[in-house]
């Protein structure tokens, strides 16, 4: 669930490609960080994904000459990258114990936790309609978790990759609100920069701590995962600059089925039925607060009739 500043046009592919290639690269990324789980902490891999990222996305700002915003706005992009680093590593956590399509339905939640959070920091009015959806909403994530016992230690630590996982959801809901401030101001790859460069920074002491270097012959995966991450924010936000939410909304849920796939193939993992019904209930939450908004809007964007 990304969105980003408008800015201009990097590639030419039409904004629905966009968005379902970055929700694709996003899958796979989501599996090469299960993968890495299996040997590796969850801030030790954020680490390198964002080490990797802010590699790739320099590269971009030199090779675009783009210019660091003021003070100021360094300031705004230091404190929205706390909340992204803690949704990734939680993330990050919730993939390592969960299936991936589990995880991916948690995080889906995210936008029904736009609009409250968005009435906290910015005072924006909060309508009827969003409060019913965040209602439905988690009333799909409780049928999402259905169907596993909590009973034993595998059990146990499920409810931990839940919880990481809900709360990366509110983390990623609050760092798009805070993206907010920042949209109209900075271009989409100096964003892309500091959205790498500051999560790197706030990680390098933890990362150090934990004693654990990655083994030569897993740096490639490492570094995919910081060009994957950096690709699939870049067409997302080429994507969403360029066509309305509204239009792009479905393409955001075909993550669950990618990620079904990924998971089958690679770890065979088998989504359960509530897992698919739990989706479902989010979807139309979600759709709720979409459709909500473009009727909200629409009567201020009809361009005015000739006389």
């Amino acid at each position: 669930m990304t969105t980003g500043p408008l800015s201009p046009r990097y590639l030419g592919a039409p904004p629905l490609v966009l968005a379902l290639a970055g929700i694709f690269m996003g899958c796979i990324l989501d599996a090469m960080i299960k993968h890495l789980g299996a040997s590796y902490s969850a801030i030790l891999i954020a680490f390198g994904r964002y080490a990797f990222g802010t590699l790739f996305s320099g590269a971009a700002v030199l090779a675009l000459n783009k210019k660091l915003p003021d003070g100021t706005g360094l300031r705004r992009h230091a404190i929205r990258a706390v909340a992204s680093t803690a949704s990734a590593v939680l993330f990050f956590h919730a993939l390592t114990v969960l299936p991936i399509a589990e995880a991916t339905v948690l995080i889906f939640v995210a936008p029904l936790m736009i609009a409250p959070l968005a009435r906290w920091l910015l005072k924006e009015k909060l309508q009827r309609v969003a409060v019913v959806a965040l209602a439905i909403g988690f009333a799909g994530v409780l049928v999402t978790v259905q169907g596993e016992s909590a009973a034993t230690v595998e059990g146990a630590r499920r409810i931990e990759g839940i919880l990481a996982g809900i709360g990366a959801a509110s983390l990623y809901a609050l760092s798009v609100v805070l993206l907010r401030q920042l949209a109209q101001k900075d271009d989409v790859v100096m964003t892309a920069f500091l959205g790498n460069a500051f999560p790197a920074l706030y990680l390098v002491v933890p990362a150090l701590l934990l004693g654990v270097a990655p083994a030569p012959a897993d740096l490639p995966a490492f570094a995919f995962t910081g060009l994957a991450g950096f690709g699939l924010w870049f067409m997302l936000t080429q994507a969403y600059a360029r066509a309305p939410a509204q239009r792009l909304a479905a393409a955001e849920y075909t993550a669950l089925i990618w990620s079904a796939a990924l998971g089958y193939f690679f770890f065979a993992e088998v989504p359960r039925w509530q897992v698919w019904i739990g989706a479902l209930v989010i979807v139309v939450a979600v759709g709720l607060t979409a459709w909500d908004s473009r009727k909200r809007t629409e009567p201020a964007s009809q361009p005015a009739q000739a006389d």
